[in-house]
């Protein structure tokens, strides 16, 4: 499937809908100038309606019960549609915001990424090893995106046979004032030549052949550093890729802000 074949208004997705994470943005897209960000917006405005698509597909070909459990996640695609489409109008100051930021619960929106992605019926093991009583302090929409990607990628990054066994994992623990979210997954890992430009716009494709927009990763990156945090691939691993995406409470922030305004006191002493 193609981006002519996507456009079509007819169009009807199939159980191979995934596969067009990679290449939503074959031709190459300039590093920086004033419509990156809107770039970026529709690039994730594509992967959640190529999902509500897919669910739709899905809806017509089922009985009342599953219509039931499968509505409020369609629902869900769309409102996020909306509210990202909403947020493009602003073009530069799309990604670069500031998040509207609150506390939540994090397993549940692990879940929500889990279903959008199609993984509670996917071939791979789908693990969230989130515990009920970790919280985040974030901007709940943006988080879904960074997750949105990260997990998109390990799917794209656990395509084809041979491998041992397919599995993404998410695991996240609070430390300190802040929150840690490691994604993992058990593919071919990250090219070596893909790991000094890894959350650069258009080169931080992590497929081996090289294709894919490069998107993802840099969208994550703008979405986690908006919120005073990091993201990162942890090295060291004996097989797959784990990215950690670490986001400080708000509260924390000022007084790391007073913390820095204090050694430039001292140091201009």
């Amino acid at each position: 499937m193609n981006i002519d074949q996507l456009k079509a208004p007819d169009n009807r997705m199939n159980g191979a809908t995934m596969r067009i994470f990679g290449n939503l943005d074959d031709g190459q897209v300039d590093q920086a100038g004033p419509g990156l960000s809107t770039r970026k917006i529709n690039h994730d405005l594509r992967n959640i309606l190529t999902c509500a698509q897919l669910l739709s597909d899905r809806l017509a070909q089922v009985d009342d019960p599953t219509v039931r459990r499968l509505a409020p996640k369609l629902t869900a695609s769309l409102d996020r549609s909306i509210a990202l489409c909403t947020t493009s109008r602003n073009d530069d100051t799309a990604v670069k915001g500031r998040p509207h930021r609150q506390r939540f619960a994090l397993a549940p929106l692990v879940n929500e990424v889990a279903n959008t992605l199609g993984l509670d019926r996917a071939e791979i093991s789908w693990i969230n090893n989130v515990a009920t009583a970790v919280e985040i302090d974030a901007d709940p929409d943006d988080l879904f995106r960074t997750l949105l990607n990260l997990c998109g990628n390990a799917i794209l990054a656990l395509e084809g046979p041979g491998f041992r066994y397919k599995e993404i994992r998410v695991d996240a623990r609070r430390s300190g004032s802040g929150c840690t979210i490691d994604v993992r997954d058990t593919g071919l890992g990250v090219p070596e030549d893909a790991l000094k430009h890894l959350f650069l716009s258009s080169q931080g494709s992590t497929r081996p052949d090289g294709s894919g927009s490069g998107l993802g990763l840099a969208i994550a990156a703008d979405l986690v550093r908006a919120h005073g945090g990091d993201i990162c691939l942890v090295h060291g691993l004996a097989e797959g890729a784990c990215f950690r995406v670490t986001i400080p409470d708000s509260l924390a922030e000022p007084e790391a802000d007073a913390m820095s305004e204090t050694r430039t006191a001292v140091g201009a002493r």
